[in-house]
């Protein structure tokens, strides 16, 4: 039987090195990788002399909200390379019926994008404090859902207390599930802010010292201290700090259950001073800081204390983001940017910081398939694997635009920036979804996607 799709010619790039390889896709999996395959043998076939094909890349921390919706947004995820996305779902974010319940918020959200994703995703969901744990977290575990996240900051709508977030990873741990966690101090950022509006410094360059890094470091170390009592494996999201670097270093390999971390292209290109000349639409929480900051997790994705890089995108527009606001405080949080992640980093990551495309391997593919449950379909290039993969050019030159993005939101932070490499190729299960620069993908392509849960302690 003739294979639907043969990319030739190419480099096969994996978390293990680089080599020479054709791979096939039939009916949606993978069927063969080799070191050559007669592409005239095939209906479609791509030359990738010259390019680097990698696993499909998973955006494993999104928002597909305010101006976006989940249509929108893995249009403009599949032109950058994405093939799978792992949004977040929950009451506070999802913009519902404030009365219905967490696990109907959460169907609603799947079903709108099993209707109108055009790329395959997960989901993980937001606990917030009017939440029933208790009913219904084995209900979403059971339903496909094996990652859930808490906040330490932002006081009554989001704000989980240590005991809620104990009590929360000793039932995820009991389940298989994983705790993520947005680590900030609410109630000392609450405190700084109140000061710093009191005494009218309330402008883009006081928003910093609401939110110092100590504020994060403090709350990485106290919930993995948590999650080592409860035997719970945890992942830290959007880490933004050096110092939030120092406490991972010291805790990630200690006997117990699993320590993860992510950052986010955000903090591995911008520092405070863009954020001063960007103003509002580089808002986001924690929040962007200094150049030794971002070159401490620049290193941290070198050495693998950094797991995962993930985009933290959502649908911001301008308007949205208030631009008449004088009060620096009280513009929305959020920022897009899943459209540039991918090439952004890889230009940074081979082209500044000398390392591999292999590192790319890990941190865009197969350490999210790996931590997310996913690994049974996507993470990698093998038989029987979903037929996902991309291929990157390392050579053209250009210029990010946000006129050429393909979601609804209007600007791009990135707007300007010269970057050198880009996807030409994306394939989801067999299905060409980006080819030379086109996102053919549409609405209702994209699958659900059930994570495995994992034994307690260990990896799924």
């Amino acid at each position: 039987m003739p294979h639907d799709l043969v990319v030739h010619g190419g480099l096969l790039v994996s978390g293990q090195g680089i080599r020479r390889a054709d791979v096939a896709v039939t009916d949606g999996v993978v069927a063969e990788v080799a070191p050559s395959i007669d592409p005239a043998a095939a209906r479609d076939a791509y030359d990738a002399t010259g390019r680097y094909v990698l696993p499909g890349i998973i955006d494993a921390h999104n928002h597909p909200y305010y101006h976006d919706d989940i249509e929108a947004f893995s249009r403009a995820a599949a032109a950058g390379g994405v093939t799978t996305l792992v949004p977040f779902a929950g009451r506070q974010w999802h913009g519902g019926d404030p009365a219905q319940g967490l696990v109907a918020t959460v169907q609603e959200f799947l079903d709108r994008g099993r209707r109108t994703s055009c790329l395959d995703f997960s989901a993980h969901v937001i606990v917030s404090p009017g939440d029933d744990m208790v009913a219904a977290v084995p209900e979403l575990v059971a339903a496909g859902v094996a990652s859930f996240k808490a906040f330490t900051a932002f006081p009554g709508a989001r704000m989980l207390d240590d005991g809620q977030i104990l009590a929360l990873m000793e039932q995820l741990a009991g389940l298989g599930a994983l705790c993520m966690v947005h680590c900030e101090n609410g109630h000392a950022i609450g405190h700084l802010e109140q000061r710093l509006r009191a005494a009218g410094r309330v402008g883009v360059a006081d928003y910093a010292g609401s939110r110092p890094a100590q504020l994060e470091a403090e709350v990485v170390y106290r919930v993995l201290s948590l999650a080592e009592v409860a035997g719970c494996d945890a992942y830290i999201v959007h880490v933004s700090a050096a110092r939030s670097v120092e406490v991972l270093r010291q805790l990630r390999d200690r006997p117990g259950p699993r320590r993860y971390a992510e950052t986010c292209p955000h903090y591995l290109f911008l520092t405070e001073q863009d954020q001063r000349r960007l103003g509002g639409p580089a808002k986001i929480s924690p929040p962007i800081r200094t150049e030794a900051d971002r070159q401490a997790l620049w290193q941290a994705v070198r050495d693998g204390v950094i797991d995962v890089v993930a985009s933290d995108a959502s649908g911001q527009t301008l308007a949205g983001k208030q631009p008449g606001q004088t009060n620096f405080f009280d513009v929305p949080f959020g920022l897009p940017g899943v459209e540039q992640m991918f090439p952004l980093v890889a230009d940074g990551a081979l082209n500044q910081y000398g390392m591999g495309l292999t590192m790319l391997a890990k941190v865009f593919c197969e350490n999210p398939a790996d931590i997310f449950g996913l690994a049974h379909r996507k993470g990698r290039l093998g038989p029987g694997l979903d037929g996902d993969l991309l291929v990157y050019d390392p050579f053209p030159s250009w210029t990010v635009d946000a006129r050429d993005q393909h979601g609804n939101s209007d600007y791009s932070v990135y707007a300007g920036r010269q970057v050198l490499g880009r996807p030409v190729l994306t394939v989801q299960r067999g299905r060409v979804v980006l080819r030379d620069g086109t996102v053919v993908a549409r609405p209702g392509d994209g699958q659900f996607l059930a994570a495995t849960t994992r034994s307690p302690g260990g990896a799924p």
